[in-house]
């Protein structure tokens, strides 16, 4: 039987020189993170932070939401409750809850700055920092060179799929997971000389980041969890990682169970602001999911603002015809694609040789760098679609906290992160068994690889968002106990902007509204939602009556 450690893969076999970091090498990868981030930040940059980039739902949701966690800090609002759904208690838990965001917002916020440039400022910077921690991840922990560090960094903070979801701010600070995963590699690498304390510490430092993470965007923590669920799977199928896994986890079962402890009690605020949403909203079906699960060909799509690739989004039939139909472009271009297609064949081709049986041998980092590469891949099979059906209902059914997971597509800006750490690692690996002309080739490659990411992106001015929020305030009536929003027209878009314009002048005057918008919202408030329809008002008087609200009630239209 072939031994258990054969390598028969090139990039498999590669082994990665500690080296130093350079002035060179520094500035080289400061210089691509600071172009990286100027593009993806551009409308906001290019206009001297007059723009938002985005547009002004979401935004503004999540500006309104970290400046009343802002509030709470100075005492001056209750944390679990922002002033919308009036009288539901415990608010917050329909969204997320932003805490990661909220570390740079509140300084700058007590610095001066006002709620949007807050906002902006604060998005941008845990930018720049999702590109230097993953940069640190590659070249001073897994120890590839700033070319392969440049790459993976570049796609990994600043790829596309992140790029279309940018109204989702809760899905760009993602600087978290690198450090989890450093943590990891730190682990398996000093497993065999590492105390108990040593492995309890790192994986109580990993407990403690995800429940951090939690806080801060629930789709990020549970994809990264899901993904690290499928990565532990796939290791106990080849022999040597099983042998090794289970060998460790008898030997430090106690350190794992004190970690584990760690986690639940660092859950504790998690649990606190969502399990009473859970009991009032439930679960989401599957039915809200299916519209958000991509096809195969939403691989392929960049959006139609991207540079290189719009054209290619109009002829893709009823595309525009989707439900939720910009939740598929979750393309990372041709050079990404094809290189991760080939690198996926190369590991099946790699693994076939190793025994499935138990094995003496040690694991090397070609078995977990493969198990990385098919764990990634695993995934984009089993969450898409294939002629309107998909295995993500087996999942939906079966794993726990998935029935949370409405957008489902959006898994792809956390699987950017091993993506990116697998590929890096394959060009650090083609680097050192290239002369010049083949090094010239892969730079190119990557440049490339860089452009198909960006693409233009029109924002809002945010002086004039928030002179109408104070327009609004000023005609809402004194003595008011809560108001709702009243406007003529009946538009999806012009709706979910006047609940966040009740939801702002709640905030800016202290009366708490009845509107509101999030992911969630609780129960029998539906028909709250439709302003402008003839039975707008009724559903308001129901929504009183059965919360027994008490005081004057006002009205405050809404019709520009």
């Amino acid at each position: 039987m072939t031994d258990a450690t054969a390598q028969p893969s090139a990039f498999l076999q590669h082994q990665p020189v500690a080296r130093r970091l350079s002035v060179r090498a520094f500035v080289a990868i400061a210089a691509s993170g600071l172009l990286g981030l100027f593009w993806f930040h551009r409308a906001d940059l290019t206009s001297g932070l007059r723009l938002m980039s985005g547009d002004a739902g979401d935004t503004r949701l999540i500006a309104f939401l970290l400046e009343h966690q802002w509030q709470a800090l100075l005492g001056h609002a209750a944390w679990p409750s922002p002033p919308m759904f009036y009288p539901q208690p415990g608010t917050l838990g329909y969204a997320d809850a932003f805490v990661l965001q909220g570390l740079l917002y509140w300084p700058l916020r007590a610095l001066g700055s006002d709620v949007f440039t807050a906002l902006q400022v604060s998005t941008l910077l845990l930018n720049a920092l999702n590109y230097a921690v993953m940069a640190w991840l590659l070249h001073r922990v897994l120890r590839l060179g700033v070319l392969p560090t440049i790459a993976g960094a570049l796609l990994f903070a600043f790829n596309s799929a992140k790029f279309n979801q940018f109204v989702h701010l809760q899905l760009q600070p993602l600087l978290l997971l690198p450090l989890m995963v450093a943590l990891c590699v730190d682990l398996a690498r000093r497993m065999e000389t590492l105390p108990p304390r040593g492995v309890f510490l790192r994986l109580a430092g990993v407990a403690l980041l995800l429940d951090l993470q939690l806080l801060s965007g629930v789709y990020v923590a549970w994809f990264f969890g899901f993904y690290g669920l499928l990565y532990l799977g796939l290791l106990l199928l080849l022999a040597p990682t099983r042998v090794w896994l289970a060998r460790h986890v008898v030997r430090h079962v106690a350190a794992i169970a004190a970690a584990a402890g760690v986690f639940l009690v660092g859950a504790i605020p998690f649990a606190v602001l969502y399990v009473p949403v859970l009991r009032d909203a439930g679960w989401r079906s599957y039915g809200d999911a299916q519209g958000m699960i991509p096809s195969w060909y939403s691989v392929l799509l960049l959006g139609d603002r991207n540079w290189l690739w719009a054209w290619l989004e109009k002829r893709v039939p009823h595309f525009y015809e989707l439900p939720f139909f910009w939740e598929h472009r979750i393309g990372l271009g041709a050079v990404v694609t094809l290189a991760w297609l080939a690198l996926t064949f190369a590991v099946l081709r790699a693994v076939r040789p190793w025994p499935v049986r138990a094995a003496r041998a040690a694991p090397t980092s070609a078995h977990f760098l493969a198990v990385l590469v098919l764990a990634v891949t695993a995934f984009y099979l089993l969450g898409m679609k294939y002629a309107g059906h998909s295995p993500w209902w087996f999942a939906f059914h079966t794993v726990p906290g998935i029935k949370s997971i409405r957008a489902v597509s959006r898994y792809v800006i956390v699987l950017a992160l091993p993506m990116a750490i697998a590929l890096a690692w394959a060009l650090d690996a083609l680097l050192t068994r290239v002369r010049m002309p083949g090094r010239v080739a892969l730079a190119a490659l990557v440049t490339l690889a860089a452009l198909e990411q960006v693409g233009t992106r029109d924002g809002y001015d945010k002086a004039q968002a928030a002179a109408r929020i104070q327009t609004l305030a000023a005609r809402l009536p004194q003595g008011c106990a809560a108001f709702y929003v009243t406007a003529p027209q009946v538009d999806p878009v012009l709706n979910v902007s006047r609940h966040i314009d009740a939801m702002l002048v709640a905030q800016r005057t202290g009366v708490p509204t009845l509107n509101g918008y999030s992911g969630q919202a609780p129960k029998d408030w539906s028909g709250v939602f439709q302003i402008g329809d003839p039975a707008y008002e009724q559903h308001v008087a129901a929504w009183v009556q059965a919360r027994g609200v008490r005081g004057r009630i006002c009205a405050l239209p809404d019709g520009n």
